[in-house]
């Protein structure tokens, strides 16, 4: 019989050497793990026993790592090997060292790196949509961030090729209450646009601090998903305003009405730019007022024909004058 998932470290899964749990979700236990001595290390992730008996969980499980393997992309983690041995189903995957994003959110990361790390994963995402495969789970924690400042995305555990039946039992729903679109919440086959809501989740969540919706409960989570509008975000310090208007084109209840995932990625990274922008132009205007300042003093006559005695040179006279008084040259 298959053991426990969560008590196998310190045995061997396969080729792998299984160490530390590394997390836990729904559908099984990572490991970091080895394979043989000296190899590098890796994520090995454990089908559940419970799940393993069920033919349909370890159906949808391989289905995972199949469509995964597809992938390509260097915001996604790359599957290394499927298998199974003595009742345990396994997948080897790499291994990324480094917080995920829950931990950015939670420490109000720089918001410059904030958006960074969203356009990455819309990038990815985009990536998979374009392939046919959705993630369906889309949350702050399957966002991991590596040394180089780099967003991969993990966990398709709820992954499936879009234009297939749902290996699902109708109506049950798979996903995360927090972040899951009003059309998981009430059941129905989930698409690209159900990644993209999710990622507004997670955007909202970044810029303001919140999540769209508060509850006590996954239920009261899931009718809020689908019943009520999310209020007009305030943002932080330092996002630039595009990024309200984006989070909220993300949580539309109509799939059709939000944009693509390729379409997220180029206004996150505009978003970027309009930062750039506005302190490029807050600079030249500040340069500017500084030359006309000092023209302004050094030729205050220049100013007369068009300031009618205002701001030309009887107004630059006496600004001298005053600062020659304060420094105690004029008696």
């Amino acid at each position: 019989m298959a053991r426990n998932p969560g008590s196998l470290g310190g045995t061997k899964v396969g080729a792998y050497e299984l160490g530390k749990l590394l997390g836990a979700g729904g559908m099984g236990h990572v490991y970091r793990a080895t394979k043989g001595p000296g190899g590098r290390a890796v994520a090995v992730k454990v089908l559940a026993a419970e799940l393993a008996r069920d033919p349909k969980a370890v159906e949808r499980f391989e289905r995972e790592a199949e469509a995964v393997q597809r992938l390509d992309h260097p915001n996604v983690i790359r599957i290394l090997e499927i298998g199974s041995a003595r009742g345990q189903h396994f997948l080897a995957m790499e291994l990324v060292s480094g917080p995920s994003f829950r931990r950015m959110i939670r420490d109000r990361g720089e918001p410059r790196r904030v958006i960074g790390i969203l356009a990455q994963v819309a990038d990815g995402l985009a990536h998979a949509h374009e392939r046919g495969i959705v993630h369906r789970d889309i949350k702050p924690d399957n966002v991991l961030i590596n040394r180089s400042n780099q967003a991969r995305v993990a966990d398709f555990g709820l992954a499936r090729l879009s234009n297939v039946t749902s290996l699902t039992t109708d109506g049950q729903m798979l996903g995360t209450a927090k972040y899951m679109s009003p059309e998981q919440a009430q059941g129905q086959k989930a698409g690209a646009g159900s990644d993209v809501y999710s990622l507004g989740v997670m955007l909202y969540e970044a810029i303001t601090g919140e999540l769209p919706f508060a509850s006590e409960t996954q239920h009261g989570f899931i009718f809020k998903h689908v019943a009520e509008a999310p209020p007009r975000p305030e943002l932080h310090p330092g996002f630039p305003p595009p990024l309200g208007r984006l989070a909220l084109d993300c949580l539309e209840k109509d799939p059709e009405a939000r944009p693509t995932m390729r379409e997220v990625a180029a206004r996150l990274r505009a978003a970027l730019e309009w930062r750039s922008k506005r302190r490029r132009a807050a600079w030249i205007v500040s340069a500017a007022l500084a030359v006309m300042i000092v023209l302004w003093l050094a030729f205050p006559n220049a100013l007369d024909p068009v300031s009618q005695g205002w701001f030309g040179a009887p107004a630059a006279r006496a600004l001298r004058d005053a600062a020659l008084a304060i420094r105690g040259v004029l008696p």
